[in-house]
């Protein structure tokens, strides 16, 4: 009986794992931006904050980056990314220690800035789970997914490398416990 019902639930993982890879959104191109769009970057990599940078300056109203290395600055950040930017609309989150944190915070910035809609900018591994954290932290704001691959982990391909199955079965793990917890 106990074999059986293992079998069972390593199955229904493994189905699940399966439509959480059939759901990832690789490469795919994100919506275009929205008048008055707040942008919202975990950090976690130069794209995320180059991306994030670069749909501020196409119009976006305002940037926060959150999960900031106490030590990191706006400057520290520019020069990682070879961009400059304005400074008068850009915050960095010092807090977050964790995506819940990112979005908790990303909660009460959305809140305090009076946005609707939020643009959020992540890796595309890492969109599910975020997605869902940011969804149940603001339900009355739009969250619009903005996936991001780097050059070390594109999102097209990546079954080819075994850094980015763990990193799959990983984010797909953290997504059960973030539904659970």
């Amino acid at each position: 009986m106990l074999f059986k019902l293992t079998k069972l639930v390593v199955a229904l993982w493994l189905i699940g794992l399966l439509v959480f890879i059939i759901k990832l959104p690789g490469d795919a191109p994100p919506p275009p931006l929205a008048q008055g769009e707040g942008i919202v970057v975990p950090t976690g990599g130069a794209e995320r904050v180059a991306t994030g940078f670069d749909l501020l300056a196409a119009g976006g109203k305002r940037l926060l980056i959150t999960g900031v290395h106490p030590d990191t600055t706006l400057a520290a950040l520019e020069a990682l990314v070879k961009r400059k930017v304005d400074p008068c609309c850009v915050d960095l989150d010092y807090t977050a220690p964790n995506t819940r944190g990112n979005a908790e915070f990303a909660a009460e910035w959305a809140q305090k800035h009076g946005f609707k809609r939020v643009r959020l900018v992540t890796s595309w591994y890492h969109m599910p789970r975020s997605l869902e954290l940011f969804r149940r932290a603001m339900p009355d704001v739009t969250i619009v997914s903005h996936p991001v691959s780097s050059s070390d982990l594109p999102g097209t391909d990546w079954w080819k490398n075994p850094i980015a199955w763990r990193l799959i079965v990983g984010e797909y793990v953290k997504l059960l416990w973030a539904w659970v917890s």
